[in-house]
């Protein structure tokens, strides 16, 4: 562990000015601000996206067709931010989006969603093991582990595991994802256990992205922060580390260094200028893992709303 920091910049201009309402109410729930306008505005624009069917447009697009990952993701927010889950935004979403369960027990993308051929971690015709993963943890948030639905998602890590052990990102492809593995891994021991022989295999496998991760970053400045986070979880309380690891120290005080002058980090796939989802990722993990204090991003806010 180490003391926690100060930002070189304050983020929230670069978040309020760019940032999706999603992704607002995220980081705003993560430093208890979500009563103020910027909140409440961010939730009214979220709910107001929902379509007739239930689900919820990729990316919050008005008009376009209603997208599974945005829609778990939207559920994930609302249940956060404290929506009553017996609410009809609750209710008629997550119908909706269960009715997207392959017989394999996993999820795809809509049909309807027409993806960058460069996107091959996601797909609209084979199961995406991340996407399956989040709405598990998602049923397990709203209690629902007795459902058939959720039986057929442990059914589906077990009976797709890689023989060497973990998950490709998604069903089909070659060699494990070390991020979805990780998830996966995460998931399973909550259900199965610690012991779990796949949750021991996805540990082992997390290790070993570790092993190669780590010496990299302290022999050179590596500007993605997906690179520094994709192995770190918004909860330092987990199955592949335990609280205080010096491996996920080094990688957030990296992390640190790395922040733009706009306040925001950047990733691969940003084309060289801040991401917002990037940046709110690595709000939320310096401030779960104890790096970053909350009071300091609550000034920061406040500061943004007198500009």
């Amino acid at each position: 562990m180490f003391e926690s920091v100060e930002l070189k910049k304050n983020p929230f201009p670069f978040l309020l000015r760019k940032g999706d309402p999603m992704s607002v109410l995220q980081i705003l729930t993560t430093i208890n601000r979500l009563g103020t306008k910027p909140g409440f505005n961010s939730l009214i624009a979220v709910i107001s996206t929902q379509n007739h069917n239930g689900g919820f447009p990729r990316n919050l697009q008005k008009e376009l067709p209603s997208s599974v990952k945005t829609t778990y993701r939207v559920l994930q927010t609302l249940h956060r931010v404290g929506v009553d889950k017996h609410s009809y935004i609750m209710t008629s979403a997550l119908e909706w989006l269960l009715k997207w369960q392959e017989n394999d027990g996993g999820w795809h993308e809509n049909l309807a969603i027409n993806l960058p051929e460069w996107m091959t971690w996601e797909s609209t015709s084979k199961s995406v093991t991340w996407y399956t993963c989040q709405i598990g943890k998602l049923l397990r948030q709203l209690q629902m582990q007795n459902t058939k639905a959720f039986k057929k998602i442990i059914d589906f890590f077990e009976s797709n595991e890689l023989p060497n052990g973990g998950w490709s990102a998604v069903k089909g492809l070659n060699g494990p994802d070390p991020d979805s593995t990780a998830g996966i891994g995460d998931f399973l021991a909550q259900v199965r256990g610690e012991q779990h022989l796949a949750v021991s295999r996805a540990r082992k496998i997390f290790d070993s992205s570790m092993a190669e991760l780590i010496p990299k970053v302290r022999k050179e400045r590596i500007e993605d922060a997906y690179e520094l986070t994709h192995l770190i979880f918004d909860n330092p309380q987990n199955s592949m580390y335990k609280i205080g690891d010096k491996r996920v120290m080094t990688l957030l005080k990296a992390l640190i260094e790395i922040q733009r002058e706009d306040g925001g980090w950047l990733t691969f796939y940003s084309e060289g200028k801040s991401d917002v989802s990037i940046t709110v990722y690595a709000l939320q993990v310096l401030v779960s893992h104890d790096v970053l204090d909350k009071t300091v991003l609550q000034k920061m806010f406040d500061e943004a709303l007198k500009d």
